[in-house]
Protein backbone atom coordinates (compact mmCIF):
# COMPACT_ATOMS: atom_id res chain seq x y z
CA UNK A 1 0.00 0.00 0.00
CA UNK A 2 0.95 3.41 -0.14
CA UNK A 3 -0.45 7.13 0.07
CA UNK A 4 -1.03 8.62 -3.75
CA UNK A 5 -2.22 11.83 -2.75
CA UNK A 6 -2.49 13.78 0.83
CA UNK A 7 -3.97 16.74 1.09
CA UNK A 8 -6.00 18.42 3.43
CA UNK A 9 -9.14 17.79 2.19
CA UNK A 10 -8.65 14.09 0.36
CA UNK A 11 -6.55 11.52 1.78
CA UNK A 12 -5.78 8.53 -1.35
CA UNK A 13 -4.51 5.23 -0.15
CA UNK A 14 -4.03 2.36 -3.06
CA UNK A 15 -2.94 -0.98 -2.87
CA UNK A 16 -2.12 -2.18 -6.58
CA UNK A 17 -0.21 -6.15 -6.21
CA UNK A 18 1.86 -5.63 -9.17
CA UNK A 19 4.34 -8.08 -7.15
CA UNK A 20 1.81 -10.54 -7.07
CA UNK A 21 0.04 -9.98 -10.71
CA UNK A 22 3.67 -10.37 -12.17
CA UNK A 23 4.79 -13.50 -10.52
CA UNK A 24 1.51 -15.28 -11.63
CA UNK A 25 1.79 -14.05 -15.06
CA UNK A 26 5.52 -15.09 -15.31
CA UNK A 27 4.40 -18.62 -13.81
CA UNK A 28 2.18 -19.08 -16.58
CA UNK A 29 4.42 -18.11 -19.40
CA UNK A 30 7.23 -20.49 -17.97
CA UNK A 31 4.66 -23.37 -17.46
CA UNK A 32 2.70 -22.54 -20.68
CA UNK A 33 6.21 -22.26 -22.67
CA UNK A 34 7.62 -25.33 -21.81
CA UNK A 35 4.67 -26.80 -22.03
CA UNK A 36 4.71 -26.01 -25.78
CA UNK A 37 8.51 -26.76 -25.87
CA UNK A 38 7.89 -30.67 -24.59
CA UNK A 39 4.87 -30.56 -27.27
CA UNK A 40 6.13 -29.35 -29.99
CA UNK A 41 8.57 -32.12 -29.77
CA UNK A 42 6.74 -34.70 -30.08
CA UNK A 43 6.17 -35.67 -26.06
CA UNK A 44 2.55 -35.41 -25.31
CA UNK A 45 3.64 -35.01 -21.91
CA UNK A 46 3.26 -30.65 -22.72
CA UNK A 47 -0.13 -31.07 -22.60
CA UNK A 48 0.35 -31.50 -18.39
CA UNK A 49 2.36 -28.61 -18.48
CA UNK A 50 -0.12 -26.40 -20.69
CA UNK A 51 -2.76 -27.37 -18.17
CA UNK A 52 -0.70 -27.31 -15.06
CA UNK A 53 -0.63 -23.14 -16.35
CA UNK A 54 -4.26 -22.31 -16.10
CA UNK A 55 -3.38 -22.59 -12.34
CA UNK A 56 -1.58 -19.51 -12.16
CA UNK A 57 -4.21 -17.87 -14.17
CA UNK A 58 -7.28 -18.95 -11.76
CA UNK A 59 -5.25 -17.35 -8.83
CA UNK A 60 -4.45 -14.48 -11.00
CA UNK A 61 -8.51 -13.84 -11.16
CA UNK A 62 -8.56 -14.14 -7.22
CA UNK A 63 -5.56 -12.70 -5.97
CA UNK A 64 -4.94 -9.63 -8.39
CA UNK A 65 -6.94 -7.34 -5.97
CA UNK A 66 -6.76 -3.47 -6.58
CA UNK A 67 -8.11 -1.49 -3.35
CA UNK A 68 -8.37 2.28 -3.50
CA UNK A 69 -9.24 4.05 -0.23
CA UNK A 70 -10.48 7.40 -0.52
CA UNK A 71 -11.03 10.13 2.47
CA UNK A 72 -13.12 13.10 0.81
CA UNK A 73 -13.49 15.76 3.81
CA UNK A 74 -16.00 17.82 1.57
CA UNK A 75 -18.17 15.30 0.84
CA UNK A 76 -17.71 13.74 4.72
CA UNK A 77 -17.04 9.92 2.98
CA UNK A 78 -14.95 7.53 3.01
CA UNK A 79 -14.70 5.40 -0.06
CA UNK A 80 -13.38 2.04 -0.57
CA UNK A 81 -13.13 1.32 -3.79
CA UNK A 82 -11.73 -3.04 -4.75
CA UNK A 83 -11.18 -4.35 -8.44
CA UNK A 84 -10.07 -7.65 -9.72
CA UNK A 85 -10.40 -8.97 -13.06
CA UNK A 86 -14.12 -10.60 -12.28
CA UNK A 87 -15.53 -7.08 -11.19
CA UNK A 88 -15.33 -4.59 -8.83
CA UNK A 89 -17.03 -2.90 -5.41
CA UNK A 90 -17.52 0.54 -4.16
CA UNK A 91 -18.34 0.68 0.03
CA UNK A 92 -19.30 4.27 1.02
CA UNK A 93 -19.01 5.09 4.94
CA UNK A 94 -19.69 8.51 6.48
CA UNK A 95 -15.86 9.73 7.82
CA UNK A 96 -16.75 10.57 11.29
CA UNK A 97 -17.18 7.08 11.53
CA UNK A 98 -14.10 5.98 10.95
CA UNK A 99 -11.86 6.36 14.61
CA UNK A 100 -8.71 5.32 13.52
CA UNK A 101 -6.27 3.65 11.23
CA UNK A 102 -4.05 0.31 13.14
CA UNK A 103 -1.63 -1.84 11.81
CA UNK A 104 -2.65 -5.59 12.09
CA UNK A 105 0.35 -8.46 12.09
CA UNK A 106 -0.08 -11.82 11.40
CA UNK A 107 2.85 -14.27 12.22
CA UNK A 108 4.24 -17.00 9.96
CA UNK A 109 4.66 -20.70 10.95
CA UNK A 110 8.55 -19.98 10.01
CA UNK A 111 8.54 -17.03 12.67
CA UNK A 112 8.30 -14.11 10.13
CA UNK A 113 5.72 -11.23 10.46
CA UNK A 114 3.60 -9.93 7.61
CA UNK A 115 1.21 -6.44 8.39
CA UNK A 116 -1.69 -4.91 6.68
CA UNK A 117 -3.82 -1.47 7.65
CA UNK A 118 -7.02 -1.86 9.14
CA UNK A 119 -9.86 0.99 10.11
CA UNK A 120 -11.21 0.55 13.53
CA UNK A 121 -15.13 1.88 13.06
CA UNK A 122 -16.56 2.00 17.30
CA UNK A 123 -19.71 2.11 16.61
CA UNK A 124 -22.72 1.82 14.25
CA UNK A 125 -23.48 -0.78 11.11
CA UNK A 126 -20.07 -1.15 10.40
CA UNK A 127 -18.64 -1.46 13.69
CA UNK A 128 -15.36 -3.44 13.98
CA UNK A 129 -12.22 -3.51 12.70
CA UNK A 130 -12.05 -3.62 8.79
CA UNK A 131 -8.72 -4.15 7.09
CA UNK A 132 -8.29 -2.08 4.24
CA UNK A 133 -6.43 -5.22 1.98
CA UNK A 134 -7.40 -9.13 2.79
CA UNK A 135 -3.47 -10.71 2.38
CA UNK A 136 -0.95 -9.62 4.84
CA UNK A 137 2.23 -8.22 3.42
CA UNK A 138 6.14 -6.76 3.67
CA UNK A 139 5.61 -4.74 1.08
CA UNK A 140 5.21 -1.27 2.45
CA UNK A 141 5.41 1.19 5.10
CA UNK A 142 2.29 0.28 7.15
CA UNK A 143 2.77 1.78 10.22
CA UNK A 144 3.80 5.02 8.06
CA UNK A 145 0.57 4.28 5.75
CA UNK A 146 -1.44 3.65 9.34
CA UNK A 147 0.72 7.21 10.84
CA UNK A 148 -1.19 9.29 8.09
CA UNK A 149 -4.10 7.75 7.90
CA UNK A 150 -4.90 8.94 11.21
CA UNK A 151 -3.08 12.83 11.44
CA UNK A 152 -5.40 12.90 7.90
CA UNK A 153 -8.25 12.13 10.07
CA UNK A 154 -7.15 14.29 13.34
CA UNK A 155 -6.90 17.61 11.73
CA UNK A 156 -9.03 20.08 11.89
CA UNK A 157 -11.55 21.04 8.45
Amino acid sequence: MKVTRNLPQQLIVENRPWVVSLALVGGWLLFFGIGLSILLSGEAMGLIFMAASLIPVVLLFFFARRTQALFLRPEGKLVIRRKTLLGGSVVEHQLHEVQNAIVQASHTKKGGTTYRVALVFPEGQSAGIHPLVFAYDNFSDHHGIADTINQWLIQAP
